[in-house]
């Protein structure tokens, strides 16, 4: 697996659990670097301006070698925002890319939200998701943060991105 540990955020707020579940994924990988939607222009993330920061946000994520999209499920599927931000990808922009799919949400539900739409969504960008998704509802946390068993969900994510990498045909990742 070539590449950083990217984690991608499409939480509403700074403080929101699904930026609380990027940050662990960092964590618990040894660092690596935090792309949080929320930082980014709006028009640009829709595609109505151009604008570097959203340029280098993808060309950052593209970049991964393993690369972790967190977001919150509204409407049994990942937010707006990762939608807008993932339509800024090229044809096959995540080839050789281990993607480790989580979100947060009301309820648990929808916890084949990612499953359905999220994989989907990766493989036509070309990148590979792992068996494991990463599903929280605000029961998995302790006062904005993750509980033990939702970090060792994220962990075991983060050991699936590893052996796909190195599983990883020549030429890839």
């Amino acid at each position: 697996m070539s590449g950083p540990l990217v984690a991608v955020s499409s939480g509403d707020s700074p403080t929101s659990k699904t930026r609380a579940l990027a940050e662990a994924a960092l964590e618990i990988g040894g660092g690596g670097r935090l792309i949080d939607l929320i930082d980014l222009p709006a028009d640009a993330l829709l595609g109505r301006r151009q604008d570097q920061s959203v340029d280098d946000a993808v060309a950052t994520a593209a970049g991964a070698g393993t690369l972790v999209l967190a977001t919150p499920v509204y409407r049994a599927t990942y937010n707006g925002s990762m939608k807008a931000f993932l339509d800024r990808f090229a044809a096959d922009a995540l080839h050789g890319t281990v993607v480790v799919l989580a979100a947060t949400a009301a309820s648990p539900a929808h916890f084949l939200a990612l499953d359905t739409g999220g994989r989907a969504v990766v493989a036509s960008l070309g990148g590979w998701t792992v068996p494991t998704v990463v599903y929280a509802t605000g029961a998995d946390f302790t006062d904005g943060r993750p509980d033990p068993s939702l970090l060792e969900a994220v962990g075991a994510a983060l050991d699936q991105a590893r052996l796909v990498g190195r599983a990883m045909p020549s030429g890839q990742g």
